[in-house]
């Protein structure tokens, strides 16, 4: 982008301190070109680009690309300034500290405060690095409890149920177990480090001067995760191919499963009776998985920033929230559509939607790389043998304290 157009932008949509949309218009003749993913965003983002021009009397000429969000943050880092960079593209949440580290983003200038006030408090941290907000949250998801019908009767709205359950059900020679999810797997186990307290980072994942990793909420949350032994009883080892823990599911010898949406069509197609629910509490508490949100975000090489702020903010608006999930089913995670959409919604949707409101974004700051292996295996270490909570989770602390400070 010319970076002389940025302060003439800010300064044309700035009032009393507020950014508001409506105070400016396309540039003359703009031109954007959106990269979204392959398939129904796609067609989503070409509906989107229509009723754009349609409902504000705007002439945007677009062009569409589809293209991967795993791809896009490095394809904007390495050709950023080119002709062949999107202006508008979608990306995961996670990749967006890279992307503001490597000034390939500019910030939200229309609606900060909307999607503060409006979005879920995940979906609002996600959007924004170091305080300041730049993504346009369109979407959200997280993982769930899937389960057998046949074999639990009653949706299990706690773990405790999976416990009892599994004093009759379970038989490790079989492979047959009450519960499973992929322990090792810290994306998984989060859930039950973060549901007393435990934290990556402060300041909803933006501080990483603020370690929670061994705080005394951590210590609580996988002390009495360390219950659920007796419904998962199998060697975590055994079990981290995703393929063998879902075939065991699908094969009946596992009455309840932690996994993501991506899941679904695979248990579907299996023929169980499925069902699907938030994840379960534990000890009255909630289990706070991750989420993974998608957000659009305006390129900063883009040649027309008042078109491609304006079409960022409109796509993420409540009216398209609404119809990007009627033609995706991707969660939209503005609270008062969520509402909206739940009652009519599968079972898949409806238990998304009610673990969103106990889920973190993924913090997106690049010391999150720090956390994956150090917390691994604190956690495959206090399963395995279980040890010292407390000890295991300081080790993987000075860890993490150490990786952050050879970086600085």
């Amino acid at each position: 982008m010319n970076k002389a157009i940025l302060p003439a932008l800010i300064a044309s949509v700035c009032i009393s301190g507020s950014v508001l949309a409506q105070e400016i218009v396309p540039e003359a003749d703009a031109k954007l070109m959106i990269w979204a993913d392959h398939g129904a965003s796609s067609q989503f983002m070409q509906y989107a680009a229509e009723q754009f021009n349609q409902q504000n009397d705007y002439d945007v000429e677009f062009t569409f690309r589809s293209l991967s969000p795993v791809d896009t943050t490095t394809r904007l880092i390495q050709d950023g300034g080119t002709t062949a960079v999107g202006d508008v593209v979608e990306v995961e949440h996670d990749t967006l500290g890279r992307l503001v580290v490597a000034g390939g983003v500019m910030e939200n200038l229309v609606s900060a405060e909307r999607i503060e006030s409006d979005f879920i408090s995940s979906a609002a941290a996600a959007a924004k690095i170091n305080g300041e907000s730049y993504g346009f949250p369109v979407s959200f998801a997280t993982v769930t409890m899937f389960y057998n019908k046949d074999l639990l009767v009653e949706t299990p709205t706690s773990f405790e149920q999976l416990i009892e359950f599994a004093k009759e059900f379970n038989q490790p020679g079989r492979q047959q177990y009450s519960l499973l999810w992929d322990v090792q797997n810290y994306y998984e186990s989060r859930m039950f480090f973060a549901m007393k307290g435990g934290y990556e980072f402060g300041d909803n994942g933006a501080n990483a001067k603020d370690l929670g990793i061994a705080n005394e909420g951590a210590v609580a949350g996988l002390t009495s995760m360390l219950k659920l032994k007796a419904a998962n009883g199998a060697n975590p080892a055994d079990i981290r191919d995703p393929q063998v823990r879902r075939g065991l599911f699908q094969e009946g010898k596992v009455a309840a499963i932690i996994d993501g949406p991506w899941a679904a069509p695979g248990y579907e197609k299996s023929g169980i009776n499925l069902g699907v629910a938030p994840i379960p509490t534990l000890d009255g508490h909630h289990p706070r998985t991750f989420s993974t949100v998608r957000l659009a975000v305006v390129s900063a090489f883009t040649e027309y920033p008042r078109a491609a702020q304006l079409f960022a903010d409109f796509v993420s608006s409540e009216e398209m929230a609404k119809k990007r999930f009627e033609m995706t089913g991707a969660i939209p995670p503005v609270e008062t559509v969520m509402n909206d959409v739940a009652d009519e919604a599968d079972e898949l949707t409806q238990a998304m939607i009610q673990q969103g409101f106990y889920s973190d974004a993924m913090p997106s700051i690049p010391e999150m790389g720090y956390i994956w292996q150090p917390m691994a295996a604190a956690v495959t270490d206090i399963w395995n043998n279980g040890g010292n909570v407390e000890g295991a989770l300081n080790r993987a602390e000075r860890i993490i304290e150490q990786q952050i400070s050879m970086q600085q």
